[in-house]
């Protein structure tokens, strides 16, 4: 009995030691209550808040469990917890999707819903895919919001325009495009520029889900963008862009692709066609990524279906049927940088059939504008590297075009810096002598491209 008798105060002060160690972690990110013990099974249980490091006074109170928020007007413990109750689709895995991002969302604004279809007016075709369809409506609900007056309060603006976009085919399929937009949406990605000269950007933003009365299609509802898509953007506004407007569009595409690939997928099929853009009342430009309906994860690499999508954007090496990789959407990236030097399509002048997809693979890549700057040049160049392993990180990629951005924006403060920002000054002057008529084609859209039946080289030189 001693023995036992001692083995047990050895393991009360081991716990307690254990327990005094934990509370004292500096980077404890857990609010540590104390201890309870289970009457039935003798086991301790630490309590403890896992929102603890989030809750602050600025955020005001919870008003189901007294505690400050953890965000504004947003308790992480309780408000995911009733977003959940007293609604349904009649659709158990649309509700289950829902409902497990409901539960996922660390802040009010971000909260996806079930739209009823009654709630959306005013229906409007705006444009149609390779892969759906998109409509815009009225929300007569209106979009989560914060008020900020006399406290942060959750509310809602009035009637709000909204994006509806369809996705033929098997109902796997649509719940696949909208999980990938939530996953990367869901995903936090700092800032490492001054807020001073940062381009404002957000993911494109979804609202929810809903499903059309008459047809009984499930649609998916997003933010309205009032610009378009990246190529009609360009085609209408070339002239008038600064290096520093194109820079932040850069950004924005590059951000919104380092999010999907830090989320384990891979877009599949990034072209100027699903880039959209969107222009604030103060005359701010935002860029997004769209149509992730092909996207996978990186554990799905398998190109059985064939290659979907548009033949001047898609990596050489994926037109022999090897895996998409992220590095095959960074070679899109670089083929979209030579679009915003030039304002022209990729190979406008050209039929997009076998014959081009052989000279890409063989080493044809775009030109760039008289003047475009050397090292923008060199980045797209490398993007567009017929090696993917020599191509950079959607991360790298951000990281220089931020450096870039934040030097023509501040004052010079070295030679290095004086010269970049007189590189960009100089393509400036020559944008207004560029142009950017366009020969008849059609609009961009991803369809099925046939894959190449060749051997691979042992290199494939840039023309």
């Amino acid at each position: 009995m001693t023995c036992i008798k001692y083995i047990k105060i050895f393991l009360i002060i081991y716990i307690f030691y254990k327990f005094k160690n934990y509370i004292n972690l500096k980077d404890n990110k857990f609010k540590v209550y104390g201890l309870t013990q289970n009457t039935t099974t003798k086991e301790y249980i630490l309590v403890f808040d896992e929102f603890g490091s989030k809750r602050d006074f600025k955020h005001g109170k919870c008003s189901y469990c007294n505690r400050y928020n953890t965000s504004p007007a947003w308790c992480q413990t309780c408000d995911p917890q009733r977003m959940i109750q007293g609604w349904t689709s009649g659709n158990k895995d649309i509700d289950n999707y829902i409902k497990g991002f409901q539960l996922a969302a660390t802040e009010y604004e971000n909260v996806i819903e079930w739209i009823p279809f009654d709630k959306l007016d005013n229906f409007q075709k705006i444009g149609e895919g390779g892969f759906g369809s998109v409509y815009s409506a009225i929300w007569s609900s209106g979009k989560r919001i914060i008020g900020k007056i006399p406290k942060y309060t959750q509310q809602r603006t009035q009637s709000y325009v909204v994006a509806l976009k369809t996705l033929p085919g098997p109902q796997k399929n649509f719940l696949d495009e909208f999980k990938n937009y939530m996953k990367s949406r869901l995903l936090e990605q700092p800032d490492i520029i001054e807020p001073k000269y940062r381009p404002i950007n957000n993911q494109l933003e979804v609202y929810g889900l809903t499903k059309d009365a008459v047809t009984n299609e499930f649609l998916m509802v997003f933010q309205y963008v009032n610009r378009g898509s990246l190529n009609n953007f360009l085609a209408s506004n070339f002239q008038n862009l600064s290096w520093k407007k194109k820079l932040e569009l850069l950004l924005g595409i590059s951000k919104d692709l380092a999010k999907i690939h830090d989320a384990g997928y891979i877009h599949c099929d990034i072209h100027s066609g699903n880039i959209l853009i969107n222009e604030c009342i103060n005359g701010n430009i935002i860029s997004y990524i769209s149509d992730l309906g092909l996207s996978r994860t990186t554990d799905e690499l398998s190109l059985e279906d064939g290659i979907y999508g548009v033949l001047p954007y898609i990596a050489p090496e994926v037109l022999i049927k090897q895996p998409y990789t992220t590095a095959a959407d960074i070679y899109s990236f670089g083929i979209i940088m030579s679009e915003i030097s030039t304002g022209k399509l990729p190979y406008c002048d050209v039929k997009h059939n076998e014959d081009l997809a052989i000279k890409i693979y063989a080493g044809l890549r775009p030109e760039f504008a008289k003047g475009t700057p050397e090292c923008y040049i060199q980045l797209a160049n490398q993007c567009m590297d017929a090696n993917p392993s020599n191509r950079p990180s959607a991360s790298e990629i951000c990281k220089k075009l931020e450096d870039w951005y934040l030097k023509i924006r501040a004052e010079a403060i070295n030679e290095d810096a004086k010269n970049l920002k007189k590189a960009f000054a100089s393509a400036d002057v020559m944008i207004k002598t560029l142009s950017t008529k366009l020969q008849d084609y059609p609009q961009v859209r991803s369809k099925l491209v046939e894959f190449l039946n060749v051997s691979e080289p042992e290199s494939m030189p840039v023309i």
